[in-house]
Order: structure tokens, then sequence, then C-alpha cells
């Protein structure tokens, strides 16, 4: 009798071991620090319509190792717009823990300093109101500016599930600790126009950042970790961003 509980116990179990997905939050040896290097690359950022493609800017990644942080600089240069999207983030090196963002565009400004509490402001541009932040938080989650550059860096492999706890300030939108989903990574090719055909890890990814969950799909070189293209959807817009020259 009792084998028979205990079989039927792990029988109703399967479905769930299924289901189950790691948990990625800061910590030592999070990535390999191999892939933590100064490095400067730009992405076409495009938007995708049937066949067209219809460039909207050019974005700048520049990555700067500082003794014990790292700084990811990202600068967006808008086709409509004369001035340019500077976001800075400083992370921790040793467990990529948020220190810094900084934002400035001609729409907001904004500072966040992360702690114990996540403290700052932000203006808006168009109104001149300046919104003082301050806000609590559980430790143990990434800045929502880097965890793109965290999915190139992960111990990826097949079939890889993970959830990411991401904090994200938007006054017109979701604020606080956020999700972000690595629902799936699997093997493909990248025909390179410069290095020919490579080897990639194809990663899918969701967030609740915006007013629509949105869903990215990385192409990174397995042997380099460079991100040769992202295909993103929110909503009913797809956008597209392809490394420069490749």
């Amino acid at each position: 009798m009792r084998k028979k509980n205990l079989l039927l116990l792990f029988c109703l179990a399967i479905p769930f071991l299924g289901w189950s997905q790691q948990m990625i939050k800061p910590e030592k040896n999070i990535v390999d620090k191999k892939w933590i290097k100064n490095q400067n690359y730009q992405m076409i950022w495009s938007a995708v319509k049937d066949t067209l493609r219809i460039p909207l800017a050019t974005v700048d990644t520049q990555v700067e190792v500082q003794g014990d942080k790292i700084l990811v600089i990202t600068i967006v240069k808008m086709k409509s717009s004369a001035s340019p999207w500077i976001d800075s983030t400083l992370v921790r090196r040793s467990d990529l823990s948020p220190i810094y963002h900084s934002s400035y565009n001609a729409q907001r400004e904004m500072v966040l300093h992360f702690g114990d509490e996540v403290m700052g402001f932000y203006k808006n541009m168009a109104t001149g109101e300046t919104t003082k932040i301050n806000e609590s938080v559980h430790p143990g989650y990434f800045d929502s500016n880097f965890y793109p550059m965290l999915i190139n860096w992960l111990p990826l492999k097949k079939n890889l599930k993970a959830e990411i706890a991401i904090f994200d300030y938007n006054p017109n939108g979701k604020t606080g600790l956020l999700k972000a989903n690595i629902l799936d990574v699997r093997e493909g090719e990248f025909n390179s126009k410069k290095l020919g055909k490579r080897k990639i890890w194809v990663v899918e990814v969701s967030d609740e950042i915006g007013s629509t969950n949105g869903r990215s799909i990385y192409q990174i070189d397995q042997l380099t970790r460079q991100i040769y293209k992202q295909n993103i959807s929110a909503g009913s817009r797809i956008m597209e961003m392809t490394l420069a020259g490749h």
C-alpha cells in the first residue's frame, strides 16, 4: 500500500517537474569572467512591416570594466531627433548587482541610486515636473537597463528556462520589481557577412517592461557572445536590432 502511494505521488509530481525553472539573481560567479571585458559595438534599430525594414536609429553600446565595477553606456541616435538618448548603468563586477542608472533624452531625465532603497528623481522634459523617487525593494534583482547584457553573458544551454527579477521605473506604466523570463534557448546558425557561418544561441525572452509585455529573440555567438540580432515584439509593433556590418 505504501509503495502504491509513493508511486502515485511521483506520477502526480512529473508535470510540475517539467515546469520548474532556474532563478537567476546577483551572486558571485554568475557569469564566466571571460565575457566581462571592454567592448564597443553598434546596432541598427529598425521597424519591421511585412518584408520592409525601416531604419529608426543607431544604438552604440560601450562596456567599460572599471576595477570592481562595470559601466555600460548606450547611445541611441534617432533619425527623428537631433539629440541622442544616453543611458548609463553601473553594476558591481563581483555579482552584477546594480549601483547606478541614469537616462537622458529629449523626453526625460532620470537618475537612480540602488541600495536598500532605490532613490533618485525623474524629470518630465515636456512639463518640467520633477518626481522624487524613493522605492523600497527586496534585494536580489538586476537593473532593467542591464539585463539584456546579462543575457549575453549567462551560462546558456539548450532548453534553459529561467526567471530574472529586474527593477524598472516608469511613471506611465509599471514601476518596481518586475519579471523577465528566459522562455527557451536553442542552437542555431547565423550567416555573417564578415565572419561567415557562426554557431549561435537563440534565446527567447519576455519581460513586464512597458504597457504590453514585450518579447525578444536574441541571436548570440556561442564562442564570442557577441549579439548579432535581436527581434522585438511589443503588441502589434515589431522591431529588429542588427549588428552593424554583419
